[in-house]
């Protein structure tokens, strides 16, 4: 019997694990990995200096988990004429160092770590989540870990939501179009990078239709190097990769250190991240950037906030979902508008050609600050829609401004839908109902169809 039983050691819920330890509850942490394994993990590796300075506030990170320190993106457009250097300051990390290191510092805070122990799913008593059962590799014994709360932290596939009952929101479940679908290499190469303190994102619908293709340096010449592609378009990025990126010159002769691939939730926010007993954090709570897939700084933000929520619920002495509700609003507050606004950029984007993509690259309808601000911000007034508004009227591809117009204005819209999120779960209803259609009739305008039931 614990107070908080965490189902998976990634960021989020190794994470998770130590802010609770730290505040005195008893922890468990189940992950199914072991040994040398833990902390390993398929990812783009990269993490904002915002990210990393607000953690620091609970804990500093050990300096051995950066491998490079970052200044910015370079964005080249599909034919490469363009190239776009966005600042960003921020570091390629040691993913598994990382990893190890998270799960060290939960186990030293006073987490007990169960590992080799795969979660199969909640345990449900009168309507709410009172445990999960867990299977030990070791003996292969099913056992039961009961708790006032337990957090899924099981990544994209969310392994305890999804198996509760259907009618809670929390369930919901990714559809093919809320995913892409990745795969990545770490790489030594022969030939150092140029700039390798920018990571670098190449948009083509060649090579990654309806995503992108990277270089993330994490040295002069080790590179994290992959590509995302939509999910809804059912193509196995490693056939693209094999294709594609490993005839590039950089990739001669290069020596594999690490590869992997797997599926990130790219969309808007779960309706709903809380229900009786439970809540989710990181990937399990589709808490990514919609735009580039980087999920880590997401995750440390959902774990400090379901940390917060689940010390205000003990304080009050109830763990319901009305209790547990703080943390949906906190989160939509904190980043879920965003995410909102992002993912309408998203499905605009992925209605462009490589051919209307390079127009707008080639003439900056967005210039560098813009984007940046867009992806670090949000839209928070109009002042760009007036802007796109005039330059209709005097620019060729009136389509392209049109989209971007109307994509400006949607996530204005259905950010600040996100904002005035409901205060207890009666108002879900009504408001996710406004919210479903809000996005249909966005979508109706880029001519795409309705959101997946």
């Amino acid at each position: 019997m614990y107070d908080v039983v965490i189902a998976g050691a990634g960021t989020g819920g190794a994470y998770a694990a130590y802010l609770l330890s730290k505040r005195g509850f008893k922890v468990a942490l189940l992950e199914s990995k072991s040994g040398p394994q833990l902390g390993v993990k398929v990812c783009g590796d990269g993490l904002g200096k915002h990210h990393v300075e607000r953690m620091s506030r609970y804990l500093t990170p050990n300096p051995t988990v950066f491998s490079n320190v970052i200044k910015g993106v370079e964005l080249f457009s599909p034919d490469m004429s363009v190239r776009y250097i966005v600042a960003g300051e921020g570091y390629v990390l040691d993913r598994f160092e990382w990893g190890k290191w998270l799960i060290r510092e939960a186990v030293n805070a006073g987490a007990e770590l169960y590992e080799a122990h795969t979660v199969m799913g909640p345990i449900l008593e009168s309507g709410a989540v009172v445990g999960v059962k867990a299977r030990d590799h070791k003996t292969g014994n099913v056992k039961e870990f009961r708790a006032k709360l337990v957090i899924d932290a099981s990544g994209s596939a969310g392994s305890v939501r999804t198996k509760l009952p259907e009618e809670w929101p929390i369930s919901e479940r990714l559809q093919p179009e809320d995913v892409s679908h990745a795969f990545r290499e770490v790489a030594e190469v022969e030939v150092d990078v140029e700039a390798h303190e920018y990571i670098k994102i190449y948009l083509s619908s060649v090579v990654a239709p309806g995503g992108y293709w990277w270089i993330f340096p994490r040295a002069p010449n080790i590179i994290n190097v992959g590509l995302g592609i939509w999910g809804k378009l059912k193509i196995n990025p490693v056939d693209n990769y094999k294709k594609h990126i490993l005839p590039l010159p950089l990739m001669k002769g290069r020596k594999v250190i690490h590869a992997g691939g797997g599926y990130i939730p790219t969309r808007r926010p779960l309706k709903s991240l809380v229900a009786n007993g439970i809540l989710a954090v990181g990937d399990a709570a589709a808490a990514v950037n919609p735009i580039h897939g980087g999920g880590i700084g997401q995750a440390l933000l959902s774990a400090e906030l379901a940390a917060e929520a689940f010390e205000d619920a003990a304080v009050e002495g109830g763990y319901d979902a009305a209790a547990l509700w703080r943390y949906n609003v906190r989160y939509m507050r904190a980043w879920g508008y965003r995410q909102a606004q992002l993912d309408v950029f998203r499905l605009m984007l992925q209605t462009l050609s490589d051919e209307e993509l390079n127009y707008g690259l080639s003439r900056k309808l967005l210039t560098e600050d813009e984007i940046y601000q867009i992806s670090a911000r949000g839209i928070h007034n109009l002042s760009l829609l007036d802007k796109f508004k005039i330059a209709i009227r005097f620019m060729g591809r009136p389509s392209v401004l049109a989209k971007l117009a109307t994509a400006i204005q949607y996530a204005k819209e259905i950010g600040d839908m996100y904002l005035e999120y409901p205060e207890d779960p009666s108002g879900l209803p009504k408001w996710n109902f406004a919210v479903v259609n809000k996005f249909n009739e966005f979508r109706r305008k880029m001519g795409l169809g309705p959101l997946p039931l």
